[in-house]
């Protein structure tokens, strides 16, 4: 082999490392910008919808506080209304009749129901419905039931483990309990005692009031949030902070109330 020869091979094969330097330095920056495999989306993001998922409307974010199914006449006169599932959320995150709600940019349902005196909505869930797939030309079985999207559970836990637990019974406080809040916000509370004084300027006179012992009160985007047992009993719904005046202050809406104005056709959905 002569010397130019030599030199020729010599510069083919650093050009070859050098290529292949540059592949691994290429692959690497990749694998440096790509997500994990393993990556979680919160809890909270998370479907099945469930009470203290987090929704947002047209007028910002907002939590579920419950999650109902429909009985009575007319709830099974398809596979499609058996599915469907209702949403308790606060009336002012979105005060119009068909008032969207979307779940990680999708539209998750719309307004049915408003109260006429509390702030209190329903927000219908139609089920998910596979699509229809290709068969062959003598048939088969295709499964499309339709199936909710939305579940009678709740969550709750530490704020590093928050988990999804079944929601129980509507009930309300013994004197002295210490109940919670499940919010997008504040995500889940369990130090709050029943409140029964009212401060003078507190306008509303809706609802109940509670107050927490652990400096943590209810921020924007806890509306329409579960309050409930530390068992997970549903005791009603977030409406309000006490805010600059009083921090610790929640206002709360009753699960009886709730009841008693949408009627007892409606029961916690299955969890």
């Amino acid at each position: 082999m002569t010397h130019r020869d030599r030199l020729r091979t010599g510069t083919r094969r650093r050009k070859t490392s050098l290529a292949s330097m540059a592949a691994v330095v290429a692959l690497s920056a990749i694998g440096a910008f790509a997500p994990p495999a393993n990556a979680q989306v919160p809890v909270r993001l998370q479907t099945p919808i469930v009470a203290g998922s987090t929704v947002l409307t047209s007028e910002g974010r907002c939590t579920v506080g419950a999650v109902l199914k429909r009985y009575g006449a007319g709830s099974y006169v398809s596979p499609i209304a058996a599915a469907t599932r209702y949403l308790v959320v606060a009336k002012h995150c979105a005060d119009r009749i068909g008032s969207q709600f979307t779940m990680n940019g999708a539209v998750i349902g719309s307004v049915t129901w408003m109260s006429g005196t509390n702030d209190v909505e329903l927000v219908q869930v139609p089920p998910d419905i596979p699509p229809p797939q290709a068969c062959p030309s003598y048939g088969c079985f295709v499964d499309r039931v339709p199936r909710p999207r939305a579940m009678g559970q709740v969550v709750m836990g530490p704020l590093n483990n928050e988990r999804r637990v079944s929601m129980l019974a509507p009930g309300s406080p013994a004197p002295g309990e210490r109940f919670c809040t499940s919010g997008s916000s504040t995500n889940t509370n369990c130090n709050w005692v029943s409140e029964p004084n009212r401060p003078a300027y507190w306008h509303s006179q809706e609802g109940l009031l509670a107050r927490s012992t652990n400096a943590t009160g209810v921020e924007a985007g806890d509306s329409g949030g579960a309050v409930i047992s530390q068992q997970g009993n549903f005791y009603g719904i977030v409406q309000r902070g006490g805010r600059f005046l009083d921090p610790n202050l929640m206002q709360y809406l009753p699960a009886e109330v709730i009841f008693e104005q949408i009627g007892y056709d409606y029961r916690i959905a299955p969890g």
